[in-house]
């Protein structure tokens, strides 16, 4: 079997962002969507996760950031924790956590099942440090059994999930709107065009000052479908 990154082909985006006055993270993300076909919509789900897997890969070969799991030592050890889109291990030197995306995978999509794409988990990433001050890096892509996975640092908030209703309070007092359907729950603030998914108490730490903390949130800025979807709503 061939491994993930090889017979890569360059898109060649318009914008090229060399990287240099970017962190990782937004150079990588700012590649992945200049490249053709990497947009998602209902009819072409499969080949934007193909247009944005392969553009990916090439952006970590350009910038010498693909490493072999072995690179990381703690890719040998149990993890400190796991979830539906990552497996974690904490570094206590750092006082960071590092996570890696699941083989293959770029966390759970926005309102579909199955993955998302890797320009929706990079975008998602950017908006969690850009609206909630976060530190979220990109350490590098790890080539796992010819699989790839998405291996990002965050810093440890020390506290206690956040209850439910905590929650639902702390978002209302940003000014979002709870929009709600049989199947999902999200909140969204018009101002900025930011809708959030996944916002429960294992996605929210509260300090013991009593500050809430998101440290895993889906998010994303809606456009075509999406969009309309929540334009539906009245208080939108």
């Amino acid at each position: 079997m061939e491994k993930f990154y090889e017979n890569q082909h360059e898109c060649n985006p318009e914008i090229h962002d060399s990287g240099i006055a970017r962190s990782a993270l937004e150079s990588a993300e700012s590649y992945v969507a200049g490249c053709a076909g990497t947009s998602y919509s209902r009819n072409g789900g499969s080949k934007a996760f193909s247009s944005a897997f392969s553009a990916l890969v090439e952006w970590g070969l350009s910038h010498s950031l693909v490493f072999p799991e072995k690179e990381f030592a703690f890719f040998a050890k149990a993890t400190d924790g796991h979830g539906e889109e990552h497996e974690a291990w904490f570094d206590e030197a750092s006082n960071r956590w590092f996570k890696a995306t699941y083989p293959n995978r770029f966390g759970l999509a926005w309102g579909r099942d199955g993955t998302a794409t890797a320009r929706e988990y990079l975008s998602r990433l950017i908006l969690q440090n850009t609206y909630f001050g976060d530190d979220i890096r990109l350490i590098g892509l790890v080539e796992s059994n010819e699989h790839l996975r998405v291996l990002t640092s965050q810093p440890r908030i020390a506290g206690e999930p956040a209850e439910y209703d905590d929650i639902q309070s702390w978002f209302s007092g940003l000014n979002f709107v709870r929009l709600e359907t049989s199947d999902r729950i999200a909140w969204y603030r018009k101002e900025e065009n930011i809708l959030i998914a996944d916002a429960h108490e294992g996605n929210v730490i509260q300090t013991a000052k009593g500050d809430l903390v998101p440290i895993h949130l889906n998010i994303i800025q809606p456009t075509g479908e999406l969009y309309e979807w929540v334009s539906s709503f009245k208080n939108c």
